[in-house]
């Protein structure tokens, strides 16, 4: 085997094993999942929340009413990767939807210059569906 050969086998190598052991820089964000508000609601019940292609997503609340959301950036929010998104009819208002491989599925909100607060669990959350 000549030097060139044995030397990009040897960096190929170095790069899998430093691109294996580096942490995820993409998050994977759940396609749909339901949420039942903990808090008092003018909207009370199970609402629905799906990914409309692309960077929207949309809530379905009980009353049929329909907010919509647009993908801002990748964030961490309590120790948790996912994505913030924020709402087209309340610029204001953002929402962090964390990773579908997350362990703990939470929903936090953010508006104006408040802290983040806890709005609740994720549940039957569907995941992408891995294509490789």
């Amino acid at each position: 085997m000549n030097i060139n050969l044995q030397s990009g086998i040897s960096a190929l190598l170095a790069i899998i094993i430093l691109w294996s052991a580096s942490p995820r820089v993409y998050a994977e964000p759940p396609t749909r999942f339901t949420f039942i508000p903990r808090f008092q609601d003018p909207d009370p019940g199970k609402r629905f929340w799906g990914r409309n292609g692309g960077n929207m997503y949309m809530e379905r609340m009980p009353s049929g009413r329909v907010n919509t959301f647009r993908v801002q950036k990748l964030a961490t929010v309590h120790g948790l990767t996912g994505i913030i998104v924020q709402k087209i009819e309340e610029p204001n208002f953002f929402v962090f939807i964390a990773d579908s491989t997350s362990k703990r599925k939470e929903l936090w909100w953010w508006r104006d210059n408040g802290p983040w607060q806890f709005m609740g669990l994720m549940g039957n959350v569907v995941a992408p569906i891995p294509i490789d």
